[in-house]
């Protein structure tokens, strides 16, 4: 009985704690219609993110997960990661980036977790800028 209270303390320590939302994040089912302008940094400065949008924060497999960054124009890449999966969204213009994935099947143990993740901005001398948020897999 004590082993099994146990593991059943271990497995909820090892769920992330539910992380606030930065304010600069938008969760919606449909894109943005206007995004605010990047703002032009020298090369060497540190990377800002702007705005981020998500058409989700809760994944299940086969849908379809999108996402837009805003961030400034020093920025060389932008990371979308968790301890499931990582992104890199595609460099579309001077500070924006964007993705497209499908979520494919994962794990029995990988599914119904929160996991945090991290939007990663970085410049071309590896400086970064990380934004923390709670995702939902089911």
């Amino acid at each position: 009985m004590l082993f099994a209270f146990a593991v059943i303390v271990t497995l909820g320590a090892c769920e992330p704690k539910p992380v606030a939302a930065p304010s600069n994040f938008v969760v919606s089912a449909n894109a943005p219609l206007a995004l605010p302008s990047a703002p032009v940094l020298a090369p060497n400065a540190a990377p800002r993110l702007i705005r981020i949008w998500f058409s989700t924060l809760t994944l299940q497999p086969g849908m379809w997960f999108d996402g837009i960054i805003v961030a400034s124009t020093n920025v060389a890449s932008v990371e979308v990661r968790t301890a499931a999966f990582s992104i890199n969204a595609t460099h579309a213009a001077p500070g924006i980036f964007r993705f497209h994935t499908r979520v494919l099947e994962l794990p029995p143990l990988s599914r119904r977790h929160s996991y945090e993740l991290h939007v990663i901005a970085r410049n071309t001398a590896g400086e970064q800028t990380v934004e923390h948020l709670t995702l939902e897999v089911k």
